[in-house]
């Protein structure tokens, strides 16, 4: 059993470990799911400011019609800040990038086809402790998609304002154990979309992003151990992006996501920590577009975190291995390589 310092510590090594992770398996899910909207800066102990980096490199390609290359390298990044009140009431204020694409097909039936779509978002957060080991949490966010889709109905450049989502959960913690369970919800957000079609012709469209389902748990299982990992199910089945002007569909969904993680965290000292995790992700059909030339994903990472003092420098780095898809007749299969770094700052 943990003695509640020890526990203590080792959960919060463990959060700064796992939000490297989190950031390093950007883009080891299958689909456009990057960041699964990750609110971990939320549970550190007083106020806390965290910056996250992760760059992707992927390698999924076919051998069919001469095709080399769809997915290509990206990076990420995403900032939080906590706020402590008082013993109940704190305020965590967070900004990632929790949807996008990068895809460019070189040869084969898609050849000069290509996706890339960004999106931003900041959420605000306010959690009340109830004394009781229990908590809830809740807030609301603002969303924004940009992006440019090339395909055989043209090339669509277009961009939506500032959306507005909301988020709510409740959470269980033990500190003598460092237990913790939380369960959050993401409404869905429904985006309307304006730019260029062909690059001198208006272009009017919708699309909705998902509602989503965060399970993240995590507690001690022997002394300076800790097992966590995390569930995240969003709800992309019947998801499309469509024009009216022109009357196209772009990109559509037939499936949602579930994204399993699982970890083991172990404190060495009172400096290092080290972790291990294995993830799955399944889902993500896309339906007739080439949006995400990946099927499921199955991947394993490796993390460590150095304390010293109020600063916490962890780093991540996971191998993904995509199951083979089809995009239209064209099967692809690869893998992706992604490291990340956390940097948190206690104050």
């Amino acid at each position: 059993m943990l003695k509640k310092s020890q526990g203590g510590d080792m959960k919060k090594q463990t959060l700064t470990i796992a939000a490297a992770l989190t950031v390093a398996a950007t883009s080891a899910h299958a689909g456009i799911d990057r960041s699964g909207q990750d609110i971990g800066v939320l549970f550190e102990e007083g106020n806390y400011f965290q910056f996250g980096f992760a760059n992707v490199d992927p390698d999924i390609t076919s051998e069919s019609f001469g095709v080399t290359q769809s997915a290509v390298p990206f990076s990420t990044f995403s900032f939080g800040y906590k706020h402590q009140f008082n013993d109940n009431l704190s305020f965590a204020l967070i900004w990632d990038q929790p949807y996008g694409a990068d895809v460019q097909y070189i040869d084969g039936p898609a050849a000069g086809g290509f996706a890339f779509i960004d999106s931003q978002q900041l959420t605000g957060i306010l959690r009340y402790e109830m004394g009781n080991g229990f908590s809830v949490h809740g807030g609301a966010f603002l969303q924004k998609l940009s992006g440019q889709i090339a395909s055989a109905s043209g090339l669509l450049n277009a961009q939506s304002g500032n959306e507005l989502g909301g988020v709510v959960g409740v959470a269980y913690e033990k500190p003598e154990i460092a237990l913790r369970v939380a369960l959050t919800y993401f409404t869905g957000i429904d985006h309307t979309l304006t730019g260029t079609h062909n690059v001198i012709n208006p272009a009017e469209g919708t699309v909705r992003m998902p509602e989503a389902f965060n399970l993240d748990f995590q507690t001690g299982i022997a002394q300076n151990t800790l097992l966590f990992g995390s569930v995240r199910h969003a709800k992309y089945d019947g998801i499309s992006l469509d024009t009216t002007v022109p009357a196209v569909n772009w990109v559509n969904f037939v499936d949602d996501v579930t994204t399993y993680e699982l970890g083991v965290g172990r404190k060495l000292n009172d400096n290092w920590s080290v972790a291990l995790t294995l993830g799955y992700s399944g889902g993500a059909d896309t339906g007739t577009t080439f949006l995400a030339p990946a099927g499921s994903a199955t991947s394993v990472g490796l993390g460590a975190s150095y304390t010293t003092g109020d600063i916490k420098i962890s780093g991540g780095v996971r191998y993904t291995q995509f199951a083979e898809k089809s995009v239209g007749p064209v099967p692809f299969e690869g893998s992706a390589l992604s490291a990340g770094l956390s940097v948190g700052i206690a104050f």
